[in-house]
């Protein structure tokens, strides 16, 4: 193991339908959002606000940040970048009870 080496947790939520999660992020730091519907079966619906008005923050599949997305069973969705001092939400609205997990980490 290297020097200096710091070991944390991220805060990490479960969503059930029509629930959400907010988080306040660190100003000029690159923050962590990951998105995961750990259903077998069922599509999970979610809204992502929160990332400064640039295209430069993007889902890992080439999507922009702010708006609707739709996760297919077991899919997962990273963000990564500056996100400015901005407050993050992530709304779960399945149609059906799926529950999602969301793992937001702001170092500093």
């Amino acid at each position: 193991m290297g020097q200096g080496v710091v070991k944390s947790k991220a805060d990490t939520v479960s969503l059930s339908r029509f629930e959400f999660a907010e988080k306040i992020t660190n100003n000029g730091s690159d923050c962590i959002c990951s998105i995961t519907n750990p259903s077998q079966a069922n599509i999970a619906t979610i809204v992502l606000t929160g990332a400064p008005d640039t295209n430069t923050i993007c889902l890992d599949d080439n999507t922009t940040f702010n708006g609707k997305h739709i996760l297919k069973p077991g899919q997962q969705v990273i963000a990564i970048g500056n996100f400015t001092g901005n407050k993050i939400t992530v709304l779960n609205l399945s149609l059906l009870d799926v529950v999602i997990i969301v793992m937001l980490f702001c170092p500093g």
